[in-house]
Parts: structure tokens; C-alpha cells; sequence
């Protein structure tokens, strides 16, 4: 490692961007256990300072989906990956996640388990506080995927070697290339991915990569602390890039009858408890802001997914579904079957 460090740090010799083969090989040594966590945190931090060319970002992403496990493949799945940040406000998209599943739209969660920086939760985790753990191989998975279309896979999970490089950018505490490599792991070979990005500069790191790694097409928001949450106190610009072309889908919620404050940050049992109150159909006036931004994102994406024909029906729909508590008869469904899949699992061990 330290011929890659010496290469992108200030010292006797001019730095330099690595090549794209130097790149590969610092990312093996990294993905073997060959590097020490201090190498690798300098190394991640040179890059983040200076910022990562558009070889390293592809070198990066193909070393460590060459460590990612086999999965079936699910190419009609829609894929949405969070940020390494936790998620301080309350998980809009873990949502819409539910409702969009309960109409037959498959939708895979993908996320750090327990390694995101800052306060709140990973989606992992709110998984756990709400009961669903699951340890099962990757075939067991994929049947109940496959059942339930809706489905979550850390990317510790799908990718081993990830784990070390997901955990020094959470003890580093800022996004490194470790982020765009997860997005870009895309472990189900899924055609679309929704994700979201920080800034405008964000949207140009996976210009190089996301096409090359099975995405069709990609849904780059610019939402609250750069997740996936499309807010309702503003307008909002999401780049969406199909084939290649890249179309600019201009939102303004006051068109629609939409307004709102910015979501408040909420400590992890206010989300959770608001979350459950949420899918269990209450409508109180303290869970407006949160109830609205779950219709507003739930619409968008029933409309960007070809399920309805325009931006008003799939809000009516998104209103109904939680009117109809399908969202909470989801989780209960994902809940039984993580059970199911968690005993199946024990058993074969045992056996």
C-alpha cells in the first residue's frame, strides 16, 4: 500500500491521480486484508481530498464486485441503496418501500448494517428494532425475495470484503469511494437504482461506472442529508439517466398541493414509533409532515415506474394504500417470513 499512498500524498514527488491499474491493485491489497486500516484510511482520505478520478472510482467498483457473492439474478427489481450517513429524520423511503411492494413492485433495500456515521439509524438497524433479522444463505433469500418482493441485503452480506471498507469510512466520518462502491455493487444484477446523492458534483462520480455494472436506468435525488427523500419544502431537480440519456425530472410539491416544512431530525424510538403509527393508518396532525412526504414520494415513484399514468393518480393511490394499512400488512408478511427463514436456517445447521 504505501507505494499508493506515496503516489497521491505531497511529499518528495508531485502527487498524482493513481492509474487505473495502480488503483486495482491498492483496491485487492484493501479487499485481501493486505493493508493495515491506518493505509487504508490514508489512502481513502487522499483520495476524498483531492478527488477521485473517474479510473480509481472504476477500479475501485470492479475489484470489489469481483468479491460479491452470487446472487440470482432479479433485473426487474428496483434497487434502492442508502447513503453511508444514518438517518436522523424519519426513514421517508423505508416507507414508500413497503407501499410500493404491496402493489407487486419489487424492491430491494440495500444498506450498511451497523456501520453509517452520525446519529439515527441505518435501515438495518430499524429492521432489527421493528423485529425482522434475518440469517439466511443467499439461496433462502432469494426464494422469499422472490415471494414477498420486497427484500433487504447488507452489503456486508453481499460483499464480505466490503465490511473493512465500510468501517474505516464510518470511523473516518465522511464519504469516501467506499460509498460509490456500494451503490454500485448491485449484488441482484437489478436494471434500475434509485439512490441519493449530496450535492450536484455527486451526480457526476457515477457517470463512468453505473451503466457498466447492470443499471438501465438510475434515480439520482437530492433529498434530506443526501438521502433517497424527496422534500416538500422545495423543489427538487432528480436526474434521471436511462441508456445513457440523461433527463432532468423537475419536481415542485406546490404544484401538487404539497407543503411542508423541513423533515426534524427524531431519535430513533420517535421514528420508529411514528413509522408504526404511520402504517397502522393514524392520521394525527404531530404525523402530517412525515404522512405527506410518504404520499409526495410514494406517487413519484408509482408514476416513474409506469404503474399509473400520471403524478395525481399515484398520490391517490399512495393515500389509499395507507388508508388500507397495506404498507403495515407488508412488514407483517416480511416479519413472518424472516422468522420462518431464520428457524429454516437453524434447523438445517443443526442438522
Amino acid at each position: 500500500m504505501k507505494p499508493w499512498i506515496r503516489t497521491v500524498l505531497p511529499g518528495k514527488n508531485e502527487p498524482r491521480p493513481l492509474t487505473y491499474d495502480e488503483a486495482v491493485a491498492a483496491a485487492h491489497a484493501i479487499a485481501r486484508g493486505e493493508a493495515t486500516d491506518a493505509q487504508t484510511a490514508s489512502l481513502l482520505t487522499a483520495l476524498r481530498m483531492r478527488g477521485e478520478t473517474d479510473e480509481e472510482i472504476g477500479a475501485f467498483v470492479d475489484v470489489f464486485r469481483k468479491y460479491t457473492l452470487p446472487f440470482a439474478s432479479f433485473s426487474e427489481s428496483y434497487l434502492t441503496v442508502e447513503g453511508a450517513s444514518r438517518h436522523s429524520r424519519f426513514p421517508v423511503s423505508f416507507a414508500v418501500s413497503l407501499l410500493l411492494a404491496s402493489v407487486g413492485i419489487p424492491l430491494a433495500i440495500q444498506g450498511g448494517a451497523d456501520h453509517g456515521f452520525g446519529e439515527g439509524y441505518t435501515y438495518g438497524e430499524l429492521l432489527r428494532e421493528l423485529g425482522i433479522e434475518i440469517h439466511a444463505d443467499n439461496a433462502t433469500w432469494e426464494h422469499h425475495f422472490a415471494a414477498l418482493r420486497i427484500g433487504y441485503i447488507s452489503s456486508e452480506q453481499a460483499c464480505p470484503p466490503f465490511a473493512s471498507l465500510q468501517a474505516i469510512q464510518g470511523q473516518l466520518g465522511v464519504c469516501t469511494v467506499a460509498e460509490t462502491v456500494e451503490k454500485m455493487l448491485n449484488p441482484l444484477q437489478s436494471h434500475t437504482l434509485i439512490t441519493g446523492v449530496k450535492d450536484k458534483a455527486t451526480f457526476r462520480q457515477y457517470d463512468a461506472v453505473f451503466p457498466k455494472v447492470g443499471f438501465k436506468t438510475a434515480y439520482f435525488i437530492q433529498g434530506h442529508d443526501g438521502s433517497e427523500d424527496v422534500p416538500l419544502h422545495k423543489g427538487s431537480t432528480i436526474r434521471k439517466v436511462c441508456e445513457g440519456v440523461e433527463q432532468s425530472l423537475v419536481v415542485d410539491p406546490i404544484t401538487f398541493g404539497f407543503q411542508g416544512e423541513p423533515l426534524v431530525k427524531r431519535s430513533k424510538l420517535q421514528q420508529k414509533e411514528g413509522f408504526l403509527r404511520i402504517l397502522k393508518g393514524h392520521d394525527s396532525p404531530d404525523l402530517a409532515l412525515e404522512r405527506d412526504h410518504i404520499i409526495f414520494n410514494t406517487g413519484l415513484r408509482l408514476f416513474w415506474f409506469e404503474r399509473v399514468g400520471s403524478y395525481e393518480e399515484g398520490f391517490q393511490l399512495a393515500k389509499m394504500l395507507l388508508q388500507r394499512r397495506e404498507g403495515e400488512k407488508q412488514l407483517v408478511k416480511w416479519s413472518e417470513m424472516a422468522k420462518e427463514m431464520n428457524t429454516a436456517e437453524k434447523t438445517k445447521k443443526a442438522n
